[in-house]
């Protein structure tokens, strides 16, 4: 009797994990981040999102510590100065740094 309230209560359990994790792989694609974001402190405070890249010089903002190209993005590349000239570092679209490294950057 009680091999069978074990099988029964793991059944149970590995029912659920399935249902759970189904529910996630068929939410729709909207509830996905799309985008870049600039987070503060690794990946966990968004101080920054553009919806499609533009090509053109943003300032960014001192607390940036790290991005993330979710979609639509193929670079981002940081400066040290407010007009995006001097030494360029290309940095992908998966990066982490110093807040205030940089205060400028082109996505494209």
């Amino acid at each position: 009797m009680r091999r069978a309230h074990v099988r029964v209560g793991a059944g149970l359990f590995a029912a659920v994990g399935m249902a759970a994790a189904l529910g996630v792989a068929a939410s729709p694609a909207s509830a996905q981040p799309t985008g870049l974001t600039f987070y503060s402190t690794p990946f966990s405070v968004e101080v920054l999102h553009l919806a499609a890249p533009t090509g053109e010089c943003a300032p960014l903002p001192a607390t940036a510590a790290g991005h993330v190209g979710w979609s639509g993005f193929t670079n981002v590349v940081l400066y040290r100065t407010a007009d995006c000239t001097g030494q360029a570092t290309s940095t992908g679209t998966l990066r982490t740094y110093d807040a205030g490294r940089f205060t400028s950057f082109v996505a494209y």
